[in-house]
């Protein structure tokens, strides 16, 4: 055998082997693209409008509000401003020691609960973004006027104003609230938090 043929052997041998290669890497393509390509079915197709979205934060404007007709003077008679029906559990409160959970929202609306132990308790609630849904900013609000109305019953003058101030994000320092004593009040990260402790 001259070089001549085994030269052509070999290129015969190297074409044959970049063709095969080939046509596995196209194979390999085609079956990606078959799997991962979806047609569109029945679905409706939505058109961008190209605008962008404006979200619109919650407006809390307390001045209107409802306020207690009475004041209360320990936990469970403030307790009673934020509803009547709750489902309880057991957590720890704002030291970490062992009390009771109260939430008074339902399982699918956002949280609104009180934290109570030995003369301590503790109103949470959900602080609506702007990019949250209606239902939810609606929820937020009606949770917010609850606070109101609870601290209102607490000291009117002094309740109220705590409130109003975290709504607009301005946390509130230790303070005395009628027979009560703050001890946190804010609304930051989706969470709005009162704690106060019976005097």
């Amino acid at each position: 055998m001259t070089n001549l043929t085994k030269n052509s052997s070999h290129k015969s041998w190297l074409y044959r082997r970049q063709f095969w290669l080939l046509a596995a890497l196209l194979l390999a393509v085609v079956l990606v693209l078959f799997l991962t390509f979806r047609p569109v079915g029945n679905e409706q197709l939505v058109q961008d409008d190209g605008e962008k979205k404006i979200y619109k934060a919650v407006v809390y404007d307390t001045k209107n509000w409802q306020v207690a007709g009475a004041t209360a003077t320990d936990i469970t008679s403030l307790k009673s401003y934020i509803g009547s029906t709750a489902t309880q559990e057991e957590t720890l409160d704002f030291y970490g020691k062992p009390a009771s959970s109260f939430r008074y929202s339902a399982a699918h609306e956002p949280p609104l609960y009180v934290v109570e132990s030995d003369g301590l308790l503790e109103l949470v609630w959900y602080y609506a973004a702007a990019s949250d849904n209606e239902p939810t900013k609606s929820s937020s609000l009606n949770f917010a006027k609850r606070a109101y109305l609870m601290m209102s019953a607490a000291d009117a003058k002094k309740g109220t104003n705590i409130v109003h101030q975290i709504l607009q994000g301005v946390p509130m320092a230790e303070q005395t609230v009628g027979a009560f004593e703050l001890l946190n009040a804010q609304c930051q990260d989706y969470r709005c938090q009162i704690v106060l402790r019976q005097r």
